[in-house]
Formats: structure tokens, sequence, C-alpha cells
């Protein structure tokens, strides 16, 4: 009669597993950096520099900021669109 044997198999992670696990790592660490932070924080960045916020009224739209202009659009392939 054979006995049950436990198999072990290493699987390499994928890229989207790396992701994850790093994704879990900073929202764990989140918490206690941001509680580091000074009460008043001003971040000073160069015009060029574009700052992304998310649409209060649609999550599924950003809006950017970038040298006085306002325009909403979404991230394909890692690049902004803008919406017409």
């Amino acid at each position: 009669m054979a006995r049950n044997r436990k198999m072990q198999m290493i699987v390499p992670l994928a890229a989207d597993d790396v992701d994850l696990r790093d994704s879990r790592r900073v929202t764990k660490a989140l918490p206690e950096a941001v509680g580091a932070l000074p009460a008043e924080l001003n971040l000073r960045f160069k015009s060029d520099t574009p700052l992304f916020f998310a649409d209060p009224s649609d999550p599924t739209i950003v809006i950017r900021k970038l040298r006085r202009k306002t325009s909403r659009g979404r991230f394909v392939g890692g690049k902004f669109v803008e919406i017409k």
C-alpha cells in the first residue's frame, strides 16, 4: 500500500504577484508614514509638473492640472489620455 506523501512545488512569482506583495507592504506602512508627517505640509513643484486628482463626481475619471490648464481623462497603457 502506498503512503500519502506531501509534495511541495516551487512556483516562481509572476510580476502581478510581486506587485501585489509590494502593494500590501506599502498599505501596511502608509499609516505610520502619514502619521509622521507634520500637520501642515507644503509641497513645491515646477510649473511643468502635472498634478493628478480623482474626479469627485466620477471615480473613473482623473483630473490633470498642468501649466494652469485643467483637463479630464483616463490613464491608458500608463499614459494620460484627455477626454474631449
